[in-house]
Formats: C-alpha cells, structure tokens, sequence
C-alpha cells in the first residue's frame, strides 16, 4: 500500500495519536511540579500523601504522516511517606513499560479483535508505518508481534474493565453492558490455545468498556480510572 496523505480514511489512526505538543505539554507541567498525583494508595502500607521525588526521562514513540518519531518526554517519580518504596506516574497517553501512545494502541488492537478476517501482518501492511520504501533503515519499524504484544497487555488488565462496568451501571442502571460484553466472541481463527482465546476476549471487551465510558463520561478509562486500579 503506498503512502497516502492524512485525508484519506484508512489513516484516520494518524488523527488520534497523542501529539508531540501534548507529551512536550505534560513533560512541562511536571518540570513545574504541576501535574497532580493520581496514584492509589500504596500497596505495602496503605499511604496516600505521596511526595514528589525525582522526574526521569522517558521516551514516546509518535507515529506521524507514517513515520515513527522518537519524542522524549518526562513522568515524575512519586515517594511513599510510610515505606519511601517509589512510583511513577503515567498521563493519559501512556502505558507503563510501553513507548508508543496509548491511542494508536487501542486503535490497532481494535482494527485487530474486531476484524475476523484480519491478521497481524495484514494490519501493518495496510498502515504501511516506518516502512522501508519511505523511510531510512536507521529509523523505526512498525512490526506485526508490536500489536499481538499490544493485545497481550490489554488483557491482562481486570480490575480497571470491572471498575469502569461498575461506574457505567451506577450512571446508567439500564445499561445493555453486560449482556452485550458476553455476547462479545473472535474469530476461532485468531487462537491456537485457550489462554490466547482468553486474553483476546478480555482485550475486545476492554475496549468497548472503554467505548462507552467515554460516551457517558466523556473522558478515557485510561485518564484516572487506570491509574488508581494500579494498571490491574
């Protein structure tokens, strides 16, 4: 697939990327002290007056115009005031241990559980991110096991989609959720194993948790909620 500009629709992912101004805009505030700690309490010893402790560098990968982009940025360090054991806080477009932003996340992973037809290398070949016909060799590569890692994470995570169905019903007691999440299936296709069968499910229906979060809340499930379930 050859390189298309923003218009067209099969790049409508390039739209919803975090941007560098917002990763240069958080990195700001916490060079000021004035990003807020949205930690939970603290696993050993229950304290929640944490300290800011120490910042330390982090870098994003920004997908723009198909190119993968390196922009550093910088998450603050928290210190525990019971047990001094330290934690870092993550903004919204971010996960811990992962470069790229939150919102391509989602969306290839997305493009991936939803689509019974599609396959791993399928998706990259159709983005056609950091590919070799419009990019250097020295830069980024878009692989296929990005994305299969990708769904891995998302899950693995049970408390935050139990915590955000739980706020949806009390906003909402007539809610079709939890009867529409059961009903969520993949393709047989997309699994050799149970295990893999399970953590596709749970990532499908993390996301349409998330779908609708934002619909009744109009904010992520990633911006707060996320972090106070610790990424569990």
């Amino acid at each position: 697939m050859p390189y298309t500009e923003l218009s067209d629709p099969d790049k409508l992912f390039l739209n919803h990327t975090a941007t560098s101004e917002q990763i240069y805009r958080y990195t700001e505030q916490v060079r000021r002290s004035q990003n807020p700690c949205q930690l939970p309490p603290c696993p050993r010893c229950q304290a929640t007056a944490f300290k800011r402790h120490d910042k330390r560098r982090r870098k994003f990968l920004v997908i723009v115009e198909q190119l993968i982009n390196e922009v550093f940025g910088l998450l603050t360090c928290w210190k525990c005031p019971g047990c001094g054991k330290c934690f870092t806080g993550y903004p919204s477009f971010a996960l811990p241990y992962k470069c790229y932003t939150l919102p391509n996340i989602c969306y290839f992973s997305q493009r991936y559980v939803e689509n019974d037809s599609i396959s791993y290398r399928k998706l990259t070949q159709q983005a056609q991110i950091g590919s070799p016909q419009i990019c250097n060799p020295q830069e980024w590569q878009f692989h296929h096991t990005t994305i299969h890692r990708w769904i891995g994470t998302l899950g693995r995570f049970n408390t935050i989609p139990r915590k955000a169905q739980d706020f949806i019903l009390q906003a909402d007691p007539a809610s079709t959720v939890c009867r529409d999440l059961a009903g969520v299936s993949v393709s047989p296709r997309k699994h050799t194993s149970e295990k893999r069968k399970t953590l596709l499910l749970a990532c499908r229906r993390l996301l349409e948790i998330e779908r609708r979060f934002c619909r009744l809340f109009d904010v992520s499930i990633f911006h707060y909620l996320a972090t106070r379930c610790a990424y569990c």
